[in-house]
């Protein structure tokens, strides 16, 4: 399974469903500017998982108040429905 999901991609194996985070290699690397993803976590299931992409989200905001972290939730929340309808084709209608 690969699921993307903006800056992540959702993959599994036979035990695990890992989030990954999209990354670019720095000036320094052998291969400068090639786009990579970097586990972020390990899951067993994909409830967990998709918890895990939205609590990360979350601690990346930079709010000052409830009122700016709550609509900050807001956006995170329909930043990932509207990703997994456009996955589902749904974006189209």
């Amino acid at each position: 399974m690969k699921i993307p999901i903006g800056n992540y991609l959702i993959t599994s194996d036979e035990m695990n469903i890992v989030l990954n985070e999209r990354k670019i290699r720095g000036k320094k690397s052998k291969n400068a500017g090639e786009e990579y993803y970097s586990p972020i976590g390990y899951f067993s299931t994909m409830e967990s998982c998709l918890e895990s992409l939205f609590e990360h989200k979350i601690r990346a905001v930079d709010a000052a108040t409830i009122s700016e972290l709550l609509s900050e939730i807001k956006n995170i929340s329909k930043f990932i429905r509207s990703e997994f309808k456009k996955a589902r084709g749904e974006d189209k209608k």
